[in-house]
């Protein structure tokens, strides 16, 4: 027969179940129903107990901090593959850009130009230039 009273004994196992709790083994489901089944004590008394009540809150901050830990674990995950194929394709995009600028290099020696001279900044076009002129008194 259940004692009216939750004994020290008894106090030790709900505590030692909420730890297990907390730490995900028995699910993520935890709340003072199953707590009532497992010991045949009402939410009221089991509450009553500042020990016990003080594991529960610990134990579901706990489970709450372990699913959120797992969803943002999943979306690292994904992300992190995303950037490591955006990564490769990026380095692919260099790697063209630099046979494209020996290409550059090469084709101005064969031709006699410095390449210095392609960095020469851009002159006004004719079109800007005949502008400017009509606008001139």
């Amino acid at each position: 027969m259940i004692s009216r009273y939750i004994t020290e004994d008894v106090t030790e196992k709900v505590l030692s179940l909420l730890g297990e709790y907390a730490t995900g083994q028995l699910g993520t489901d935890l709340s003072w129903a199953r707590l009532e089944k497992a010991f045949g004590y009402s939410r009221q008394a089991l509450s009553a107990n500042q020990t016990i009540k003080n594991k529960f809150k610990e134990a579901k901050r706990s489970l709450k901090d372990h699913k959120k830990g797992a969803l943002t674990v999943v979306a690292d995950a994904d992300e992190l593959e995303w950037l490591r194929k955006e990564n490769i394709v990026l380095k692919n995009r260099i790697a063209e850009y630099e046979k494209r600028f020996k290409r550059w290099i090469n084709n101005c020696h064969k031709r006699g130009i410095n390449p210095l001279d392609l960095d020469a900044p851009i002159g006004i076009s004719p079109k800007t230039a005949y502008r400017s002129r009509e606008n001139l008194p």
